[in-house]
């Protein structure tokens, strides 16, 4: 049984996490709409294919990390979680849990071929997507909490 100090600590983690992840979901959205004008997006903007061609990669390139590094969180923790609270109250009861069985399922179930062409999106984006993210959430977390 976790006592009240535990408790609130991972109440807090929570909402952290749940706050950096909006902040992620901004910056995804300002580099969406960068790769809009590339010439690769602009062929298929506004055709049926369109999410379908762009998710592609977006996934395949989660599909090859995991594949790739099997010492992740993912594979050593988040697939086996089987309980997890609900902290905020605009979600139904057992929401974040069916969340993260769908997740789980999603990225056990599915890959991509190893020949596959990244057109939409690459891994050097998305690292440089990942290293300018943990920087702006870095410098907006240290002006909340007025962290030198």
């Amino acid at each position: 049984m976790q006592n009240e100090n535990e408790s609130v600590t991972d109440e807090f983690s929570y909402y952290l996490g749940y706050y950096i992840h909006l902040v992620t979901d901004e910056e995804w959205l300002k580099l969406l709409e960068r790769k809009k004008k590339e010439k690769a997006y602009q062929e298929i903007l506004n055709t049926p294919e369109y999410s379908r061609l762009v998710k592609r990669d977006w996934y395949g390139l989660d599909f090859l990390y995991l594949k790739n590094r099997k010492d992740n969180i993912f594979w050593e923790e988040f697939q086996y979680i089987t309980d997890f609270p609900e902290y905020l109250d605009i979600f139904p009861n057992g929401q974040t849990l069916k969340q993260i069985r769908n997740i789980t399922k999603f990225y056990q179930s599915s890959t991509i071929p190893d020949d596959h062409n990244f057109i939409y999106l690459n891994s050097k984006e998305v690292d440089v997507f990942i290293e300018d993210t943990v920087q702006i959430v870095s410098k907006i977390l240290k002006e909340k909490l007025k962290v030198a």
